[in-house]
Parts: structure tokens; C-alpha cells; sequence
């Protein structure tokens, strides 16, 4: 399996991988050496190898530089994957090498899709492999593969497991039985949108609660502004399921990972996506909800901390919205998503 970057790929590949160890197989993954799975993947208690692949961001010395990278990590995978029957990738430029010298020694390979917008690692593999597993009926009309199928993000698998406890809000200092909004803006925090959530953050008169997980890179900063009270709640990180499970409205960013969990847990949400991206594709990913009905979603150039506010304000008492956007949401997703996918390998 080859995943890595970001969270968003890492993490669906390794519940997969844990759906798959659990039934007996044996899995090793491949990713980068200078990158954050380096050291989440062997956490998890997984076999790891390390590529020295280089990001394909930048100008042409750059780029030239990337792609004689990806020559050598290919002819090392020319050797590693001999010894495997099947090959997964979870997009990103690091799948590129790996996933190519899968084809080449004619093993079975799977690439999977967590975006509603795919990215360019997995337009480049579509036609090569075997089986293109989508998280988005927009995916649909993206992949050329004949043998494509839309079964979601695995990742999603866990969320449907979480049950509501009074204490998860309680262990935070909040009341359970009040109305409450969590807000966290990915792993990373974003500088951008804290701007305006201390303008919001100052407008509320504690009629609702508020969680806030800044990120690691970002605590400092935010507390430096504003700090907890009695009704809005600042921590560098949470437990981001068990608190949206126990939460009555969420507002984020669109990551693929997020957008798997809101429709899991049937979550109200404000989707604020992040222009920063490739593709930008968080913005698809919260327009595919969008345009369903299961969520609403503001654009970072159209943010303000009063506009926030007041769409909170108006959605936070509404009960009937926050049914119809849970229902919409619960609707995208599959409970079946681990065992779908798991069939899938096994039957390839």
C-alpha cells in the first residue's frame, strides 16, 4: 500500500489496512522519507519503506528534479513489489512510482479517490489499473476506468461506530445539555481563518457553546488574543469524533477526511474550504455536499466574523435545518465502506 502528504490519504489507508490485517493479510506500506507517514505509519505497527521522492511543486528545476526522483524510487520499487500480489494506492505524487512499477510486473493493482476532484497522481493511473475505487458519484464521470466503482472513504468506517456520551462535553467544561458549535480548521489549524474567528469569537453572548481546536502551530497565537470562558473553549487539539458525535453543528475546512466523518456521523456543518489546496479541491468536495442539501459552506474570501455569526445564529435554534442537513449528510454515506472495499481486494 502507498499512501502519504497529508492526512487526508494516510488515514484511509491505514483503517483499510487494518480492516485487511484483520482478516489475515500481510501489508507493507510505502511512502515518503521526509514526510508525515514516515512516522504515523510505523506508529501504527505497520512494515514501512522509504522513498526519496521529491514534490513536484515548483519551478522547472524543480519539477526536473522531481521527476528523475521518481525514476530512481520506480526502479527500487521494481524490486520491492516482486515479492506482493497486489498493489494500493491513495493518490499523491509519492503513489506514482510505486503504483507504475505494480503495472509494470503485472500485479493486481486498486488506486482509491477521497476527493470529489481527483487529483493529478491518480488521473495519471486511472486507465493503467485495475480497479478505481471512488468516494464521490463525481468521481463517476472523472475516471475513464471501466471498472470503477463508488464505494467511499474508509476512514468513515470508524465514525459510525462513535456513541453519544455526556461526558465527552463535560470532560471539556461545557454543559452537555446546551446547544453547542465545534470548530476546528484541519490538523494544521489556518492562520487566515483565525483572523476572522476572533471577530466572531468576540460577538457571542453564550446563548450556544463553542469548542475550538487551533492546531499544534496555532494555540499559542489564538490564546494570545482570546481565552476560554464559560461558553466557547479553546484547545490546541480533541478528539475531533467523539466531540462532533456529542456537538450540534460543525464548522471546518472540506477535507476529504472531515467530509467522510460528516456524512458517517449525519453532521451539520459549515464547510469553509481551503483555497490553499491543489486542485482546489476542498472546495468541490463541500460543493458535492453543497448541492445536496447536506451542508453549507461559505468561501474563505467571503468570510467575516459577523457573517459567521449570523449564519451560525440563524442555524444553530433552526431544529428543522440541522434534521434536513444531517439527514442529507447521512444519505452520502456508506456504512458498509470497509467491508465494500475489503470485498473488493479480495475478490480482485
Amino acid at each position: 500500500m502507498v499512501a502519504g502528504g497529508t492526512g487526508g490519504h494516510i488515514y484511509p489507508a491505514l483503517t483499510l489496512a487494518e480492516g485487511l490485517k484483520s482478516r489475515g493479510h500481510e501489508i507493507c506500506f510505502i511512502g515518503s522519507n521526509d514526510r508525515m507517514e514516515k512516522d504515523l505509519i510505523p506508529s501504527s505497527g505497520f512494515e514501512y519503506i522509504g522513498l526519496d521522492v521529491l514534490t513536484t511543486r515548483g519551478g522547472i528545476i524543480q519539477k526536473i528534479r522531481s521527476l528523475l526522483s521518481m525514476f530512481n524510487a520506480y526502479f527500487k520499487c521494481l524490486n520491492i513489489i516482486k515479492d506482493f500480489d497486489l498493489a494500493i494506492g491513495f493518490g499523491n505524487y509519492i503513489s506514482i512510482p510505486v503504483m507504475l512499477a505494480a503495472i509494470k510486473l503485472k500485479k493486481k493493482t486498486i488506486i482509491h479517490e477521497q476527493n470529489s476532484f481527483v487529483g493529478r497522481a491518480n488521473r495519471l493511473l486511472d486507465e493503467k489499473v485495475d480497479l478505481v475505487v471512488g468516494s464521490y458519484d463525481e468521481n463517476t464521470k472523472q475516471f475513464k476506468n471501466k471498472n470503477t466503482k463508488i464505494l467511499g472513504n474508509p476512514q468513515s468506517s470508524k465514525a459510525f461506530l462513535i456513541e453519544k456520551d455526556k461526558n465527552v462535553l463535560k470532560e471539556l467544561g461545557l454543559n452537555p445539555d446546551k446547544k453547542t458549535v465545534v470548530i476546528f480548521m484541519g490538523s494544521l489549524g489556518s492562520s487566515s481563518v483565525n483572523n476572522k474567528l476572533f471577530d466572531y469569537f468576540k460577538l457571542l453572548d453564550g446563548s450556544y457553546q463553542v469548542i475550538f481546536a487551533t492546531g499544534k502551530s496555532h494555540y499559542d497565537e489564538v490564546t494570545s488574543v482570546i481565552n476560554s470562558n464559560d461558553y466557547l473553549k479553546i484547545f490546541e487539539r480533541i478528539n475531533g469524533i467523539e466531540v462532533m458525535k456529542n456537538s450540534d453543528l460543525l464548522i471546518s475546512r472540506a477535507g476529504a477526511t472531515t467530509i467522510a466523518e460528516i456524512c458517517a456521523l449525519a453532521m451539520p456543518s459549515i464547510l469553509i474550504p481551503s483555497p490553499y489546496v491543489p486542485n482546489n479541491h476542498q472546495y468541490y468536495n463541500g460543493k458535492a455536499l453543497l448541492d445536496k442539501n447536506a451542508a453549507i459552506m461559505i468561501e474563505e474570501k467571503d468570510l467575516s466574523g459577523k457573517y459567521l455569526y449570523d449564519v451560525v445564529d440563524s442555524l444553530i435554534n433552526d431544529d428543522e435545518k440541522l434534521k434536513e442537513l444531517s439527514r442529507n449528510a447521512s444519505f452520502l454515506a456508506n456504512k458498509n465502506v470497509l467491508d465494500d472495499i475489503i470485498k473488493e481486494v479480495e475478490n480482485i
